[in-house]
């Protein structure tokens, strides 16, 4: 049962995983627009999360935000690798040493990759 402590990557009910995904479209920045509330993210203003390849096949992940109180920016670097291949949207990140978090993208403009839900 300790595995279940350390990886939290499953789906909800009722939502799937973009298929067809392509990676290499995906990587770069991207800008939140909308999010529900997340303890990292928490007062922070021109939020973004960059994305690039990691020699390992995974994705590096760098996310960044501005603190207008403190008026500084606060950032973490994470990692996140394909559960399923790097043709679904979907795969397990992490922030903190062994344990994943779910990353599903659950919907995304296919044509330009101008926007998606995660």
């Amino acid at each position: 049962m300790i595995l279940g402590f350390l990886s939290c990557t499953g789906i909800p009910d009722g939502l799937e995983t973009i298929k067809e995904f392509n990676a290499d479209k995906y990587i770069g920045k991207w800008y939140e627009i909308a999010r529900y509330d997340h303890s990292f993210e928490r007062g922070l203003i021109n939020v973004s999360a960059e994305y690039s390849f990691r020699e390992d096949g995974g994705i590096k992940v760098v996310n960044k935000g501005f603190n207008a109180d403190k008026k500084k920016w606060k950032e973490a670097e994470g990692k996140a690798f394909f559960l399923n291949g790097k043709d679904e949207g979907r795969l397990k990140v992490s922030f903190f040493g062994p344990f994943y978090g779910a990353y599903n993208i659950i919907a995304l403009d296919k044509e330009d990759y101008s926007w998606s839900i995660i």
